[in-house]
Order: structure tokens, then C-alpha cells, then sequence
């Protein structure tokens, strides 16, 4: 029987399509289902017997041995609906979930990212705490519902959410950044609602994103007309934002491998922000994208179409 790569992703990923290319050029048997098409599909699992059977929308396949499984999307509770979900679509969107994960009995299969790895490398305050045991350079925060600046005695400082905002309102999406500030920006009045991170501002700042597939790394500046951002960057249009290839430093990189490893990830997309000739660590995201850096030079969709062909050998 026929091995598989088994992609779990969405119509509009982009990044999916440069791999499932690359997997077609090279002859590689994959199925790729989207969650927008799962009623498409009739799809039955054995967990038992770890036997998954999908029928539908030109396929009809019995599958006992998965090679790789690529979670694309995994979104634990995080976007708020803008508009009530009837009862129907309540159900199928938690029983779909809880499905996917089930398919965590295929533990002989290379998994980029496994589940339980990725709920746990998405929490913001557990990724700088072993940032800091790794030996990555971090900055002082406090996440805080009061005036969470006041502990760390610094003048200026970012705010940002604990985890990913997506707020949806009618037809609007809203989508929060990381922003400076001051303390005269804040009244305790409007901190009490929910939580939010308050870090040291970095001043002459390089941002640097690195990501890591495997034990392969791709590391990149980010500029805009030359010169460094003030702020987040991105909130400044990508056609005005510029990519170059940079040279981590031995013991940066030994880090960043390190760091996954502890995270049980076999891929992820970390911020770094350099100034002073250090790096600070930001965040890592286990299911950053990537698509935009990708290039002739820079192959990020190759190398994870080969991990993914290689599976755990």
C-alpha cells in the first residue's frame, strides 16, 4: 500500500500551493484537504487499527501509512465571529477540529507541526520563558491587565496583544498590531478589560525574521527603503518592504535549532530584533507564514516539500 503526505490546510493558502507544486513535480503522493471542502469528502477513521479512508471529489483512497502530515492551519478558539453561528455550523467547526487532532494516532508520521507541540509553542508568556532558559537575549515584559509599564521601569515600551487578534464586526475586520507608547497613553480605566503585553521598546532596531524547517534555516532583514522600521513593519505595505539574506550568527542559529527542538517543532518562523550587535528574541510562530520570502535564491517551499518526502527517515 501506497504512502502518503497527508496536507491539512485551507483553499486560499498560497503557501500550500508552492508545495503541493514542488510534491507534483517530483511525483509524490499527497492528498491535500481543505477545511472549506471537508463535506466534499466522506472521510472515516479507525484509530484503532490506524486506517483513514477518503472518498470523494476524485479520490478514493485507504491510507494505513501516512509518511508526513502538514497541520497547516491549526487555530485553537482564536478568531472571534463577527456574526452568530447557527447550531449547525457551531458543530461542524468543533467536531472537524477535535477531528484532526484526532489523526494525532498517526504518531509514526513526520508531523509539521504536531498538535499538542503547536498549542503549546503559540503561548507568548511560555515562549519567552524558555527563550530566556535557551539563552536568547529578551526583552523585559509584563502582561498585566492594570499599568503593567510601571514594572518595567522604562520610559518607553511597546504594547501588544498576548496571542493573535482577529476581530470581526458586521462586514469590518480588526487586526492589532504592535504599537510604542508612552505611560501618558494609559489610564487604569483602560487596562482592566483584558490583558495585554507591555515590553521594553528596542531603539535602533534591525528586524530579522529566521525560519527554520528542519535542520535547514533561512534568515532575513527586514528594511524599508534601506533603512531600518520604526515600529511593526508590518503594518507598512510589502511592496515598500525589502528582504535580504543575512548570516546569523554560529551561536544565534545553535538557538534557534535548540529552541525547537525543546518546543518539539519541526518548523517554525521566529522574530529577532537586532540592535547593538544583539539579538533580541521576539516570538515564534509554529505556523508562520512564509510564501512572500520565497524566491530562486531563498527555497523555503522545496525544502519543506523534501522534509515532508522524507518523512521520519
Amino acid at each position: 500500500m501506497n504512502s502518503y503526505v497527508l496536507i491539512l490546510s485551507s483553499v486560499y493558502d498560497f503557501s500550500v500551493d508552492l508545495v503541493v507544486q514542488r510534491l507534483e513535480n517530483m511525483h509524490e503522493n499527497y492528498i491535500r484537504l481543505n477545511k472549506e471542502q471537508f463535506h466534499l469528502y466522506e472521510i472515516s477513521l479507525n484509530p484503532v487499527d490506524m486506517l483513514l479512508h477518503i472518498n470523494g471529489n476524485g479520490i478514493d483512497v485507504s491510507i494505513s501509512k501516512i509518511k508526513s502530515i502538514w497541520y497547516r492551519q491549526p487555530v485553537f478558539l482564536r478568531n472571534t465571529p463577527g456574526k452568530l453561528i447557527d447550531i449547525e455550523e457551531q458543530l461542524s467547526k468543533s467536531q472537524w477540529s477535535a477531528f484532526l487532532r484526532g489523526l494525532m494516532v498517526f504518531d509514526d508520521a513526520y508531523w509539521m507541526n504536531w498538535p499538542q507541540a503547536t498549542y503549546a509553542a503559540e503561548s507568548k508568556p511560555y515562549q519567552l520563558m524558555l527563550a530566556k532558559k535557551i539563552g536568547f537575549t529578551v526583552p523585559k515584559t509584563i502582561i498585566s491587565n492594570g499599568l503593567g509599564f510601571k514594572y518595567l521601569e522604562k520610559d518607553s515600551f511597546v504594547v501588544k496583544s498576548i496571542d493573535t487578534v482577529l476581530l470581526k464586526e458586521n462586514d469590518d475586520c480588526y487586526f492589532t498590531y504592535t504599537s510604542r507608547m508612552s505611560s501618558e497613553s494609559f489610564i487604569d480605566a483602560q487596562t482592566k478589560s483584558a490583558p495585554m503585553t507591555f515590553q521594553e521598546y528596542v531603539d535602533d532596531k534591525l528586524d530579522i525574521r529566521v525560519t527554520v524547517v528542519g535542520d535547514k534555516i533561512f534568515s532575513v532583514s527586514i528594511k524599508r527603503d534601506g533603512n531600518f522600521i520604526e515600529g511593526d513593519w508590518r503594518v507598512t505595505e510589502k511592496i515598500n518592504l525589502e528582504y535580504d539574506d543575512i548570516c546569523l550568527p554560529d551561536r544565534v542559529k545553535d538557538m534557534c535549532f535548540s529552541y525547537l527542538k525543546v518546543l518539539g517543532l519541526n518548523y517554525g518562523a521566529i522574530d529577532f530584533i537586532k540592535s547593538h550587535d544583539d539579538f533580541f528574541f521576539i516570538e515564534i510562530n509554529p505556523t508562520g507564514e512564509w510564501g512572500w520570502l520565497s524566491n530562486a535564491d531563498r527555497q523555503i517551499d522545496k525544502e519543506i516539500a523534501c522534509r515532508l518526502m522524507a518523512g521520519n527517515s
